[in-house]
């Protein structure tokens, strides 16, 4: 801390970090900052003025609130950082362990603390509340069905507008009951595909998208909201997991073609080969919103080896900007689906996280959504992985992550608006996890 103009709003998360460290051992600080927090406290408790004998038990009081006020911009730095560690977006577990680091007395609070009411600072852009309700919100806003993963992104501009997404709305849906019907249709019809290929077409060989319907809502929201963000075209990649489903219910695909493929009497053109070939092909269609405008996907065909796709549909994407003359790359999607196994296990996928922001590369940014149904590979994720999830890989290039329980469509439909959001407003890459 050499500049003593650094006292900024820009660098507030540094010196509450700091201040923290100086309230518990001011010894182990650098001078520079020992001396700024000394000269805070004195302004702060005597201003300027000689502080008698009956005096002091206002300083204690002073010091007192200071301290907490301290620890409450901890507090809230603590539930940004790592909120998500103990929130509910996991489906398959019944009940979530506290984190000891978001515990009340870890915070440094009692339970007599919770009726004061303290300065939230950067928090919903700075207002007076209680400790308790302050708490209680930060809890419902990073550690329910939705975990978010941003602060390892450097620029504060980001992560501002992240918070200013999640935090007011505590971040929770809020859909018209026309948004909400459309999203039900939309599991309902995913589940119905899935129902029928199981009973009508017992033995065959599946991909099922059984449990992971939610890809549908999250892949239909990013669809109707296209046009509202400018978004004229979408490019997409996906593996064999959910394929025919997406065809059928994003794509518009024919169903009686999807299920001639199925028949035992059906014969394809020598160079589509046979088997599980219907998982492997492409499709392009012009969709139509709910607002009445149009929207062109194309789903790219891929081969067996499932994300060999990924470099494919990032090279049409740019290639489709090109012939749109789309510099500014912000009417062409890319979007793509990953299995959770190889979004951690599989080396392409690193290498498109890595091209992501090359100017010979770059095409705005990329829209990641994982179907995360914790058996890739047929082993648990404990097994598969030495990271905690398997969207770690795209911290590497600071994209925001959105942890959601794919139990709940409104909050899946909900992060997809955000990350196509954030996608056209700062033109990078985003990871949605759904967890089914």
């Amino acid at each position: 801390m050499k500049n003593p103009s650094f006292a900024t709003r820009w660098n507030v998360d540094e010196i509450e970090e700091n201040y923290l460290r100086w309230l518990k051992a001011p010894s182990e600080m650098e001078p520079e900052w020992q001396y700024f927090f000394e000269g805070f406290h004195l302004g702060y408790g005597e201003n300027g003025v000689v502080v008698s004998e009956t005096q002091a038990p206002a300083m204690d009081a002073g010091h007192s609130s200071i301290e907490k006020h301290a620890r409450l911009y901890g507090a809230i730095y603590a539930f940004r950082d790592i909120g998500h560690t103990q929130a509910s977006f996991d489906p398959l577990e019944p009940e979530v362990e506290e984190n000891p680091r978001l515990s009340l007395k870890r915070l440094g609070f009692e339970p007599s603390d919770l009726s004061e009411i303290h300065f939230t600072g950067n928090y919903l852009g700075g207002v007076r509340m209680s400790i308790g309700e302050i708490l209680d919100r930060l809890k419902r806003t990073y550690c329910e069905n939705v975990g978010v993963e941003y602060l390892h992104i450097q620029a504060t501009e980001k992560r501002r507008w992240i918070q200013s997404r999640i935090e007011p709305t505590d971040n929770r849906p809020a859909f018209s009951h026309d948004e909400k019907v459309r999203i039900l249709r939309k599991i309902l019809q995913a589940e119905e595909f899935e129902n029928f290929l199981h009973t009508r077409y017992v033995g065959q060989k599946r991909f099922s998208l059984e449990g992971g319907e939610s890809l549908i809502t999250a892949l239909d929201s990013i669809f109707q909201k296209c046009p509202d963000e400018g978004v004229e075209e979408i490019v997409m990649g996906m593996a064999h997991r959910g394929r025919l489903n997406v065809l059928a219910n994003v794509m518009g695909k024919s169903h009686e073609f999807i299920f001639r493929e199925f028949s035992e009497n059906f014969v394809p053109d020598g160079a589509h080969g046979s088997g599980d070939v219907k998982y492997h092909l492409g499709y392009e269609s012009v969709r139509t919103t709910s607002n009445g405008q149009q929207v062109v996907i194309h789903l790219s065909p891929n081969p067996s080896h499932l994300e060999a796709v990924n470099g494919v549909v990032e090279g049409k994407a740019r290639a489709r900007q090109r012939l749109r003359g789309d510099s500014e790359r912000k009417r062409v999607l890319p979007i793509l689906v990953h299995g959770d196994a190889a979004m951690a296990g599989q080396g392409v996928v690193a290498e498109v996280f890595n091209f992501s922001k090359l100017p010979g590369y770059r095409t705005g940014g990329t829209v990641h959504v994982v179907v995360n149904n914790q058996i890739g590979f047929t082993t648990s994720p404990t097994d598969a992985r030495s990271s905690l999830y398997c969207t770690d890989v795209a911290k590497a290039i600071e994209a925001p992550i959105f942890h959601v329980n794919g139990n709940d469509p409104l909050s899946v439909a909900m992060v997809a608006e955000i990350a196509l959001a954030y996608r056209q407003k700062f033109g990078e890459d985003v990871v949605i996890d759904v967890n089914c």
